[in-house]
């Protein structure tokens, strides 16, 4: 044989064996780090089984995971950072059933008890005279997949299963069953507005299961594939971790790998202004420093004296007690560390008034070789005064320069563009009007829209920094005047200053780079007038879409569709939504169901707003993840009437402005704390002017009562907040309503919740229609889905009911307008002027044939200031 085909032999079978020898490495590369044997990747249209973590979450302190499998039967294994950890059976926690009962004379010896799927699990033992709550725990052997049956069953004094001898007669409403991850399940034989009675009533009118009531309730198969881990994550370094599902399926093993952050380090606070024990006079800056450095920070707020204020914010202390004050700052990150810190400080009520009595006179013309400025000035604590007089630009209509101004309505309040069709330019007699403080009024009025005067002020690119917008007038008794800037980085009216009465006020609005553009600043006053008709505009409420979510995603569609199908006809202005969105909260598709449906309504720019309910969060802990991801603040924010929020849209309010009128419509979610009540109650008062309607999920019983944290809402928010009218709930089925009274205001209640009807409802929602002539709330429940009227008797689902509005008579009277552009340019200044005294300086070197500038300054020895307005005078 030829050598060298046995050399090229050799050759070729080696090359053949490097080549096996890299395929094979790569494939065990790939076997061991990516796929791991015989486990499958599970792809994102597989919902076989379900994690209830994603990428990217944050995640801190004791995480409950969730698993749920395809069947009771499927193994399933949980693996962090490779390590197994042990899953345990959501069902294998204790079911609660909760009642109210009365009538109960277990304390005489009658053996009234409870018993769930055949075992007794409760026997009464003391006498209830009035309805008294009760809670029953269920154990978890119990607890079966498909019907479980409950029995309430009057006993006599030998035991509950007698039936000859004489037995109680007892009463119990407000069934509940819960389920040990919060799910609240249904009996469908339950009517939640009856009061049920057991017992034998008189021995010749007995009926036949009168000494029992029996009711099913469903728990699904899911329920039973549920799995759980408390992942306690203080332990462990912060950054990164992966979180692995592995299934064993008839097809084979398939896994979910998912990369969470976990972030226990709490954001830091500093308090830079006031500092712990200063004393401040005239004013405190507050002022603070909020960082976190793995999630990054969420929310913040903070409390001056127990009250809850917005930064940034100078305090002036003419507006505080004199003595001490505490501030306190409440922070949390996206993972949901918090940190408090809080400082005390000591106010002095002394500050310097603003200086007056100006010479020479606004507007005057005077002798440009012998021209002195003087004001007199005077402190609350007749301190001496150190006062400086320095140079100014003003820009008013009183000036022959391309100012421009314009009067117009719009169909809401603030306009969502900066110029509107249709606007009016003012004439010269109108402009006269508002070219100096004279007490001569441009006024307006409008019975259907949103008068308003527009002000195009052209201020050039020479402004100081140290400028802003002034406007004087006066509105109609308790109307409210607001003065907005054009945001020209957000497109929108920027609320800057409100006041109102019929006594001149000022309005002030801080100049900065967003508000100039092209050398001009849009200002904008506004104030409403509404118009009356036969009902002149309505909200649409929906509430506990739960299981249209679940089973029957058509119905959804259609209420939604509807709604948007008949937004003009109907004259809607908002949909309210009050929460349980879906059944299961960890479920992806109820969810993406859910937010499909909603997604109409953002297609088609209507605004609303939506709340979490019991079965939108993961147990009573609250647990937002899920309801976050799809509802959270990024889905809201673009909204013109989004106007806040607190913990990423768990509680938010909405601003509307419709026909007039103007409401803060506050959402609270599901368990209140605190810190949400302070948040609410701030927002109520800062809109005290709005008409004010509080939706959250739980609020009434069908039988009218409070529930849940019902009382404590009505305590502390709606008592307090006179702007209060209206509360809206769910969670209950059944529909209730109370019309209450404090002093003149009427405060609407409302329960409307059709959960338990056939297909979960089949599409029922209110329609809250406003009329103002008459001062009515026209209600109508509707379906869609049925094209049908009412679900429950006409005089429960078809309501008038008074309401008491905001005062809807309004105006917006302009006197004045102007930007002060103040400098640092000093005339002169002089010293220790005694409070009530005037000080002088000279202007020199003025030449003939001019306008000037100026404005004075007061300080006392503590640092307190006041300033004067912008004045200006002609040299002759």
């Amino acid at each position: 044989m030829n050598t060298q085909h046995i050399r090229t032999g050799q050759k070729l079978m080696i090359t053949l064996a490097v080549i096996c020898s890299v395929i094979t490495l790569v494939w065990l590369v790939r076997w061991t780090v990516f796929d791991k044997p015989g486990v499958r990747q599970l792809s994102a249209e597989d919902t076989s089984f379900s994690l209830s973590l994603d990428d990217g979450d944050f995640v801190q302190g004791s995480k409950t995971i969730l698993a749920t499998a395809s069947s009771a039967e499927q193994e399933m294994e949980l693996l962090i950072d490779g390590i197994k950890a042990p899953l345990k059976p959501v069902m294998e926690q204790q079911a609660l059933l909760t009642l109210e009962v009365s009538d109960l004379e277990s304390g005489n010896g009658y053996v009234n008890a409870v018993w769930f799927n055949g075992a007794r699990i409760h026997t009464f033992n003391e006498n209830m005279t009035t309805f008294t709550k009760v809670l029953i725990p269920v154990p978890a052997d119990l607890l079966k997949p498909g019907e479980n049956e409950v029995i309430m069953r009057s006993g006599s004094t030998v035991s509950p299963e007698d039936e000859a001898m004489e037995h109680d007669d007892w009463r119990f409403r407000s069934l509940k069953f819960e389920l040990g991850d919060g799910t609240v399940l249904e009996a469908p034989a339950y009517n939640t507005s009856t009061t049920y009675v057991v017992g034998d009533g008189s021995p010749s009118s007995r009926l036949p299961n009168s000494l029992e009531k029996r009711f099913t309730f469903t728990i699904k198969d899911e329920k039973f594939r549920a799995y759980y881990h408390i992942w306690d994550t203080r332990q462990l370094p912060e950054g990164a971790h992966q979180v692995e599902l592995i299934a064993d399926e008839p097809t084979g093993k398939k896994s979910k790998a998912v990369t969470v952050q976990v972030d226990n380090t709490a954001p830091s606070v500093q308090i830079v202004s006031p500092a712990e024990g200063n004393t401040y006079k005239n004013s405190v800056n507050i002022s603070l420093k909020v960082n976190d450095a793995g999630s990054g920070t969420a929310d913040t707020v903070v409390k001056l004296d127990g009250k809850v204020i917005v930064l940034p914010e100078e305090v002036l202390t003419e507006k505080l007690t004199a003595g001490a004050h505490k501030l306190e700052v409440m922070t949390s990150d996206k993972a949901g560390n918090e940190t408090e810190a809080a400082v005390s400080f000591q106010v002095i009520d002394e500050m310097p008034k603003p200086p007056l009595a100006v010479h020479p006179a606004d507007l005057s013309v005077v002798d440009a070789d012998r021209t002195e400025l003087s004001v007199q000035v005077s402190d609350t604590a007749d301190d001496a005064l150190d006062v400086s007089f320095y140079k100014a630009r003003r820009f008013d209509l009183g000036q022959a320069v391309a100012h421009a101004a314009f009067s117009h309505a719009a169909d809401r309040e603030p306009p969502l563009q900066m110029v509107l069709d249709g606007e009016n330019a003012l004439s010269a007699a109108e402009r006269s009007l508002v070219a100096s403080r004279d007490g001569q009024y441009l006024v307006n009025n409008d019975k259907e829209r949103f008068p308003y005067h527009r002000f195009s002020i052209e201020v050039g690119d020479n402004l100081t920094g140290d400028d802003e917008v002034v406007w004087s007038g006066h509105s109609l008794p308790e109307r409210l005047v607001t003065m907005y800037l054009w945001n020209h980085d957000k497109s929108v009216w920027e609320d800057m200053d409100s006041n109102k009465g019929t006594e001149d006020f000022t309005l002030h609005g801080k100049l900065s780079p967003p508000f100039i553009r092209n050398g001009r600043v849009e200002v904008l006053i506004q104030d409403r007038i509404p118009t009356a008709e036969d009902y002149d505009f309505a909200f649409l409420w929906m509430s506990d879409t739960q299981y249209y979510a679940e089973k029957y995603p058509n119905i959804f569609d259609r209420m939604i569709e509807w709604a948007v199908a008949n937004w003009k006809q109907r004259k809607l202005s908002y949909l309210i939504h009050t929460g349980d969105i879906v059944n299961n909260w960890n479920s992806k598709e109820e969810w993406e169901r859910a937010s499909g449906s909603m997604r109409n309504l953002d297609d088609a720019g209507i605004p609303y707003g939506v709340v979490a309910g019991n079965h939108d969060v993961a147990y009573d802990a609250g647990i937002y993840d899920d309801y976050w991801k799809y509802f959270g603040r990024d889905r809201f924010i673009g909204q013109p009437t989004f106007s806040g929020d607190l913990n990423n849209n768990r509680d938010h309010y909405d601003l509307v402005s419709v026909n007039g009128n103007d409401f803060v419509i506050i959402y609270l979610g599901w368990l209140i704390d605190q810190k949400t009540f302070d948040w609410a109650d701030a927002v109520l008062k800062k809109h005290a002017d709005r008409n004010a309607i509080i939706a959250t999920h739980e609020y009434l019983k069908p039988n009218k009562a409070y529930y849940g944290q019902g009382q404590q809402i009505w305590d502390e928010l709606v008592v307090p907040n006179s702007n209060v009218f209206m509360v809206l709930g769910g969670h209950n089925p059944g529909v209730a309503h109370n019309v209450k009274k404090i002093g003149d205001r009427h405060v609407l209640e409302m329960l409307s919740d059709y959960q338990n009807g056939p297909e979960g409802g089949q599409g029922f929602m209110r329609l809250l229609q406003f009329d103002l002539g008459t001062s009515q709330l026209f209600v109508n429940t509707y379906s869609p889905y049925l094209n049908k009227h009412n679900f429950f008797k006409p005089e429960d689902d078809e309501l008038v009911l008074p309401i008491t509005l905001k005062p809807i008579e309004k105006q917006v009277a302009t006197d004045y307008i102007a930007v002060y552009s103040r400098t640092h340019d000093l005339i002169g200044e002089v010293h220790e002027i005694p409070s009530g005294g005037t000080a002088t300086v000279a202007y020199h070197g003025l030449a003939p044939g001019q306008t000037h500038h100026w404005f004075a300054v007061a300080r006392d020895q503590y640092g307190g200031q006041s300033r004067s307005e912008v004045y200006s005078f002609h040299t002759k």
